[in-house]
C-alpha cells in the first residue's frame, strides 16, 4: 500500500511518500523535490529523493533526470535515469506512453517500459532489467477531483532473478485532488 502528498508551485514539486507491504515488516519513506519546467514540447525534470527503509535500513539518496516528448498527439516517449548513492550505480528506463480520452471526463492510459541496470540493483549483472506494462483509467469527478484505477505487470529481469525476485503484478485505486 502507498500514500503520498505532493505540493507544486510553478515548476517545483516537493513531496512525501510512504509504501508498506501487507504481511511483511517492509516500510519505505521518501522525501523528494523535483524541478520540471515545460520547454516547448519537451518535459524535462531533475530531482533528488531521500529514501528511508524500515526496519532493514540503510537510508539512501537518489538523484534523477529525464524527459518526456510527444511522438503523436496520443503517443509519447520518455527516458529516465536514477543514480543511487547507496548502490553507487544507475538505473535507466525507456517508456512508450499512450493516452486517449475515452468519453467526456474519462481518460485511458497505457504504457510499456524497458529498464536497464548499471550497478543499481545488482553488482553481478549490468544490462537489460525488467519490462513493465500498465493500464490506468481516470475519471474526472469534479473540476479539482479525479478518481483513478490501474493495473501493472512487471516481468523480472536477470538482476531481479539473481536477487531471488520474480514477475510481479499489482493494482491501485486512488483519489487525486487539485487546489
Amino acid at each position: 500500500m502507498t500514500a503520498g502528498v505532493d505540493l507544486t508551485l510553478r515548476d517545483v514539486t516537493a513531496g512525501v511518500w510512504q509504501g508498506w507491504a501487507n504481511g511483511s515488516d517492509y516500510r519505505e519513506n521518501n522525501l523528494f523535490v523535483e524541478y520540471a519546467p515545460y520547454v516547448e514540447r519537451w518535459s524535462p525534470y531533475l530531482n533528488v529523493t531521500y529514501l528511508q527503509f524500515h526496519p532493514q535500513g540503510p537510508d539512501d539518496v537518489e538523484t534523477g533526470a529525464g524527459f518526456s516528448a510527444p511522438i503523436q498527439p496520443w503517443l509519447s516517449l520518455s527516458l529516465d535515469g536514477t543514480w543511487s548513492k547507496q548502490a553507487s550505480g544507475a538505473f535507466y528506463a525507456l517508456t512508450v506512453h499512450s493516452q486517449r480520452e475515452l468519453a467526456p471526463g474519462w481518460t485511458g492510459k497505457l504504457y510499456l517500459t524497458q529498464t536497464y541496470d548499471d550497478g543499481y540493483a545488482s553488482e553481478g549483472y549490468n544490462g537489460p532489467n525488467h519490462r513493465e506494462a500498465g493500464v490506468q483509467l481516470r475519471w474526472k469527478v469534479l473540476p479539482a477531483l479525479d478518481l483513478h484505477a490501474g493495473w501493472q505487470h512487471s516481468w523480472a529481469g536477470e538482476d531481479v532473478r539473481r536477487d531471488g525476485g520474480d514477475d510481479l503484478s499489482w493494482g491501485q485505486a486512488g483519489l487525486t485532488s487539485y487546489f
